[in-house]
């Protein structure tokens, strides 16, 4: 299955020019980890919790008047839309990071992949195939009576 199909659409965004004050707001709101950084239709950069704690709380700076352009992460680890979720899933854990900005072929952002939506995907799957496993074993019994 392609990542674009479990990713959050619209993905989570914020202008360049916003306040770390309203990345705090933003993230509490789409309850993730972390948002996409536009400069006008441009992914400049990601901002996210650990980038607020780091950078805005662990070096003193005002979150009122800091925007997420002076603290975000850039440049940014993408993937493309035809990614699939295995593909994915190695390259947010190999690359420690919790969510991953899709792209299409232009470079335009396109879907906002959280590791949470990729576990939640497997969850699903192999509780259909748990389902299935049980259904077939319980139609005709160990035996084949």
């Amino acid at each position: 299955m392609k990542a674009i199909k479990i990713a959050q659409m619209p993905p989570p965004t914020l202008p360049i020019t916003a306040t770390v004050k309203q990345a705090v707001t933003a993230l509490g709101s789409e309850r993730g980890c972390a948002v996409a950084v536009m400069e006008g239709d441009r992914l400049a950069g990601t901002i996210s919790k650990d980038d607020i704690l780091l950078r805005v709380v662990g070096g003193g700076l005002n979150a009122e008047t800091t925007t997420v352009g002076q603290v975000m992460t850039s440049p940014v680890r993408t993937a493309s839309v035809e990614t699939k979720a295995e593909e994915a899933l190695k390259l947010m854990i190999s690359s420690r990071q919790c969510y991953l900005p899709l792209v299409d072929g232009e470079g335009r952002l396109k879907g906002w992949l959280a590791i949470c939506h990729l576990f939640q995907s497997q969850l699903e799957d192999l509780r259909g195939e748990l389902d299935s496993l049980e259904a077939y074993i319980c139609v005709d019994g160990p035996g084949g009576d």
